[in-house]
């Protein structure tokens, strides 16, 4: 039987090792978790790498239930795993005593053995592996022993494909940005340092990461200096994510029949949680715009002074510069006014 498992086990690391992406790779853990754990009769695996745990791939809509039932709880052995030990087992639910609020969902799904497994990954990230039975019993020590061991490998392949994840993403975050420097070069003739510069600037005033600005410019050609249309353009696009979130998750419950208003229930805290973000990031960006209008009104005020009492070679330079920052104050006050009542498509 030793053997027999280090085969199955290895053939597993082989087979994960394979895996090309996050997605990929946290399905094809999920279902050989099946084939190599005994007992299990579902499986999924939750991850978290900034916010709250989601369940990523599982292997079908009883693992899915049994998931939401945890995170509805805020309480259960995936959410216990996590900080405090490698591996939990509960053998029979409806017996035992820890999280009540979980047991008692996941007894009326028909889960009555569950083991949760801490798939721990370099880059800061949550992940538990989680193992479902039907039938009292089904999971026991040797069961939970072979899933610590598997989880063992699983975590490897997850870490790899989240760190090759992450390099994509840096490498296409430098092209993106790229690009846009040498649409900021050419346009206004300036060096790489300048035309980085301006992303900076507009990165900071907007509480936009400069990446996603980057894609804007690329995307639309806004100037970086036009930090009114950038607003604007930064609150559609918080809007219409939160929408497209709101429908993708709602989608879900005519395909799940009974638990589907569960999950409605779910898609509908998920959007409100994007759009109270996306809310939050508007109202920073709102309140940076009108300390803006502010700082350009009292600085129009100043210019104004030195024309009245200043020296009369210096009076029109300093009303074009007040009249400069009367319009600024103008365009920053209208961004504010557009971004609250446009539509966010």
């Amino acid at each position: 039987m030793g053997l027999e498992l280090a085969r199955v086990l290895t053939d597993a690391a082989r087979v994960l090792a394979e895996q090309q992406s996050v997605d990929a790779a946290a399905q094809r853990i999920v279902e050989l978790a099946l084939t190599v754990v005994p007992g299990a009769d579902s499986a999924s695996l939750s991850l978290a790498r900034t916010g709250a745990l989601q369940t990523v791939a599982a292997t079908d809509e009883l693992a899915v239930s049994a998931d939401a039932a945890q995170y509805d709880a805020g309480d259960g052995p995936c959410l216990r795993v996590l900080p405090h030990a490698r591996v939990l087992r509960a053998g029979d639910l409806a017996a035992d005593a820890r999280w009540p609020r979980f047991r008692e969902r996941a007894v009326e799904l028909g889960v009555h053995g569950v083991v949760a497994c801490h798939l721990p990954t370099r880059d800061g990230g949550r992940s538990a592996l989680n193992l479902y039975a039907r039938e009292p019993g089904a999971l026991d020590e040797g069961g939970e022993a072979v899933a610590e061991l598997y989880a063992t490998h699983a975590a490897i392949a997850l870490a790899t494909a989240l760190r090759e994840e992450d390099l994509r993403t840096a490498v296409a975050s430098r092209e993106t940005i790229s690009q846009a420097l040498g649409i900021l070069m050419q346009r206004h003739r300036i060096k790489s340092d300048q035309a980085f510069q301006l992303l900076s600037t507009a990165s900071q005033k907007l509480n936009i990461k400069v990446r996603r600005l980057a894609e804007i410019i690329c995307d639309t050609g806004i100037d970086p200096r036009d930090t009114a249309e950038l607003a604007r353009q930064a609150a559609r696009e918080a809007g219409t994510r939160a929408n497209e979130l709101h429908n993708r998750l709602a989608e879900k419950g005519p395909r799940i029949g009974a638990s589907g208003p569960r999950h409605l229930t779910e898609a509908n805290r998920r959007a409100q949680q994007a759009a109270a973000r996306a809310a939050d990031r508007l109202q920073r960006t709102m309140t940076a715009y009108l300390s803006a209008a502010d700082a350009h009104e009292r600085a129009a005020v100043v210019h104004e002074r030195i024309a009245a009492n200043g020296l009369k070679a210096d009076r029109e330079h300093h009303l074009r510069q007040a009249e400069e920052h009367r319009q600024a104050a103008a365009a920053s006050r209208q961004a504010v006014e557009n971004g609250l009542s446009r539509p966010s498509t």
